[in-house]
């Protein structure tokens, strides 16, 4: 206890004392880029929604203003754009369940494998809500909550199939749709000035909306069989996580 006390003075005289020396400036606009990992039900696999499992990493890019309007409280607005990489194999794992129902009515016997082709999940963000700041010295810690409009674009998916016996060409494809809706929004960011003006800053943000795909369907195509279809229509809790750096100016 006596050490956390005296950490917890330690961090209050860092955060009290020369106040000259602190950050003045009200307006901040900044730049950021990084990593970004999908959360939700995009991220785990579950064998009856073949969205779920179907998104992995990918890159995100920012841009953010916060007007300060007291020395610890402001507004921030962030805009974001995110690109994810598609993974097939949840596609492939329902098209195997259509071809394996189908072959007995086809006759056929023989393995099949597949070649897929895919476009990148999309999640694009324009959110506004409070911040906070906390000043040690000239470093910044800032941290926000904020909601807004949240779009989602869910990524093409096209196979093609062939049996070892040469016969019955397949083919399966998952249309690319579009969704919006309010999503929410967290995060923070530790700011490091590089003069009067410029920063270099670090920070994270978690974005999530609850998405409603519609009329999507995978078609399945086998030999000269009739085209199966499975249609795709609910709601999915839908996120990212997103970690980057950045560059800003403050005036």
């Amino acid at each position: 206890m006596k050490y956390c006390l005296t950490l917890l003075l330690f961090v209050f005289t860092l955060v009290v004392s020369d106040s000259q020396a602190q950050n003045n400036n009200r307006s901040f606009f900044s730049i950021t880029g990084g990593y970004s990992l999908p959360v939700g039900e995009l991220a785990r696999e579950r064998l009856d929604d073949p969205f779920a499992g179907l998104t992995g990493a990918g890159y995100y890019g920012q841009v953010n203003y916060d007007f300060r309007i007291a020395r610890w409280f402001g507004l921030k607005i962030s805009g974001s754009m995110n690109q994810n990489k598609t993974k097939p194999e949840p596609i492939i794992e329902r098209a195997n369940v259509s071809v394996e129902q189908i072959k007995p009515l086809i006759n056929e016997t023989s393995a099949h494998s597949w070649q897929s082709s895919v476009s990148k999940w999309k999640f694009n963000a324009v959110m506004i809500g409070p911040a906070l700041y906390i000043n040690l010295n000239k470093v910044q810690l800032e941290a926000h909550v904020q909601g807004g409009y949240v779009q989602v674009t869910s990524p093409s998916v096209n196979m093609t199939g062939a049996f070892e016996s040469g016969q019955n060409n397949m083919t399966v494809a998952l249309r690319p749709a579009s969704t919006s809706d309010l999503g929410v929004g967290a995060g923070a960011s530790l700011r490091i000035p590089l003069g009067n003006t410029l920063y270099f800053h670090m920070s994270g943000d978690f974005l999530a909306t609850e998405a409603e795909l519609k009329d999507v369907a995978i078609s399945v195509k086998v030999g000269n069989y009739p085209e199966l279809g499975v249609p795709i229509n609910e709601k999915r809790f839908v996120g990212v996580a997103n970690v980057g750096v950045g560059f800003g100016i403050m005036f």
